[in-house]
Formats: structure tokens, C-alpha cells, sequence
């Protein structure tokens, strides 16, 4: 039995002759630097999904296609041409897709993508509408 596993009693004090643990060490100070806001973590966030998945971009042009042609195909089959509102705003979005695929600068490339997530946004919103209008 060594000294350290002596149960220690009565006002916490360590037996006579025996052995105390170093106090514990203090904690580091934290660092010093700004403050993370929610514009420099958003554009952590959308930075490190385009470099962990690079397919992304081609998918979601993909996906903005078929709702262009969509709209382009309700004119036909609905004889108005309503369903063609939504399509510049498509147009918005896929070129700011297309601008946010060689950027690297981390600020560009959140504003590109702030860019097409609204005007894609508006554009899916608009669909509803104009279903709501023309049926």
C-alpha cells in the first residue's frame, strides 16, 4: 500500500509523511484572435463542401436544367407562356454557379454561392405561384 492510496480523512489534509498529488495544471489561455462571425463561418462551411465533394457543381447545374426545361416544357403543355417566369432567375443561378466553380478566394466563392442558393430559391418559389396561377 503506498501512500497516494491512502484514503484521506477528516478536513482533507494528507496523512503524516505521505505523498500529495501535484495540483492540477492550470489551463492554457485561449488564443487571442477575432472572433468567428456567421459570414466567415458560412464561408468555412461552403468552402470545405466544394473541396470535399467536386461533383457538386455538375449536379446542381444538372438540376437547374431540368427545372428550365420544365418550365420550358409547362408552355407547351399548358398554352401560356407563365411557366417561362421562373427561368431567368434559373439563368441567375446557374451563372452563378458557373462563376463559383474556379474561384478560390474564400469570400468570392460565398458570394457566388449566396448568389445561386437565392436565385434558385425565388425560382423554385415562382413555380409554385405560377402553378397556383395557371391551374
Amino acid at each position: 500500500m503506498t501512500a497516494d492510496s491512502v484514503p484521506v480523512t477528516g478536513g482533507g489534509a494528507a496523512p503524516a509523511g505521505g505523498v500529495q498529488a501535484p495540483p492540477p495544471p492550470e489551463p492554457a489561455p485561449a488564443a487571442a484572435g477575432p472572433v468567428l462571425g456567421f459570414r466567415e463561418l458560412s464561408e468555412r462551411v461552403i468552402a470545405s463542401v466544394v473541396e470535399r465533394y467536386p461533383w457538386l457543381n455538375r449536379v446542381l447545374m444538372g438540376v437547374l436544367a431540368v427545372c428550365t426545361g420544365t418550365c420550358v416544357v409547362a408552355v407547351v403543355s399548358r398554352l401560356s407562356p407563365l411557366p417561362l417566369i421562373p427561368v431567368p432567375l434559373f439563368l441567375v443561378a446557374g451563372y452563378g454557379l458557373w462563376r463559383a466553380r474556379g474561384v478560390t478566394d474564400r469570400r468570392a466563392l460565398g458570394n457566388w454561392v449566396l448568389l445561386f442558393a437565392i436565385a434558385a430559391m425565388v425560382g423554385f418559389w415562382l413555380i409554385s405561384v405560377v402553378g397556383r396561377w395557371v391551374e
